[in-house]
C-alpha cells in the first residue's frame, strides 16, 4: 500500500512542472521586455532609391524594448533608440521607434528566426551631408534569431538596416543607411 501512495505523491510533485513545460513559449497575449545593444556602420545598401550614403559613419547602439504578442507569431513592439557616434565625429542621436513588429517563424521552439520592421522619430547632432535636419525619421528592418527558454531571460541576435532621413522635408534628403548588428536579453512574460 505504501508504494502506490509514494507513486501518487511523486506524480503530484512533477505535475506542475509538466504543465509548465507544455506552456507555449510564444503566444498571443504575452508581453516582452528587453534591452539590446550593438554596433553599426554606414553602407550603401538598404532602402532602394534612397540613402546615397557616402560618409564613414560608425556608432554604438542601445535599444530598450517593449512588446506584446498579438498572435502566436506576431509581436507588436516599440523601442527607444540611443546612438553614440564615433565617426565622423563624436555625436549622439536619440529617439523612439514606436511602431514595429517581429514575425516569428516557429513560436513553439527553443529558438526561432524572425523578420523585423519598425519606424519612428530621431533627433541627432550628427553633421553629415546625408542628414539635413536635426529631427529625422528612422526606419529599421532586418532578420534575427530569438532564443526562448521555458523560464528566465532569453537572447536575441539581429542584423538590421537602420535608415535615417528627413522624408523629403528639407534639403536633398540623401538619407543615411547603416548595417547594424545587435544582441540583447529579453524576457517573455507569460
Amino acid at each position: 500500500m505504501r508504494i502506490p501512495i509514494a507513486v501518487a505523491l511523486l506524480l503530484l510533485t512533477f505535475t506542475p512542472a509538466a504543465a509548465a513545460a507544455q506552456e507555449p513559449r510564444l503566444a498571443a497575449g504575452y508581453w516582452t521586455r528587453g534591452l539590446a545593444g550593438g554596433w553599426g556602420q554606414a553602407w550603401r545598401h538598404g532602402v532602394p532609391g534612397y540613402a546615397k550614403t557616402e560618409s564613414d559613419v560608425r556608432f554604438a547602439a542601445f535599444h530598450p524594448q517593449l512588446g506584446r504578442f498579438v498572435t502566436d507569431h506576431l509581436e507588436i513592439y516599440g523601442e527607444g533608440t540611443l546612438l553614440l557616434y564615433e565617426r565622423p565625429a563624436r555625436s549622439v542621436a536619440a529617439g523612439l521607434a514606436g511602431l514595429g513588429g517581429r514575425y516569428h517563424v516557429w513560436p513553439d521552439g527553443q529558438w526561432t528566426p524572425y523578420v523585423v520592421g519598425i519606424a519612428g522619430l530621431l533627433w541627432t547632432s550628427l553633421d553629415v551631408p546625408e542628414v539635413d535636419r536635426v529631427f529625422n525619421f528612422q526606419i529599421v528592418y532586418g532578420v534575427g534569431v530569438r532564443v526562448v527558454p521555458p523560464r528566465g531571460p532569453g537572447l536575441l541576435i539581429e542584423f538590421r538596416n537602420h535608415h535615417t532621413s528627413n522624408a523629403g522635408t528639407a534639403g536633398e534628403n540623401l538619407g543615411l543607411n547603416a548595417a547594424t548588428v545587435i544582441a540583447g536579453v529579453q524576457w517573455v512574460l507569460r
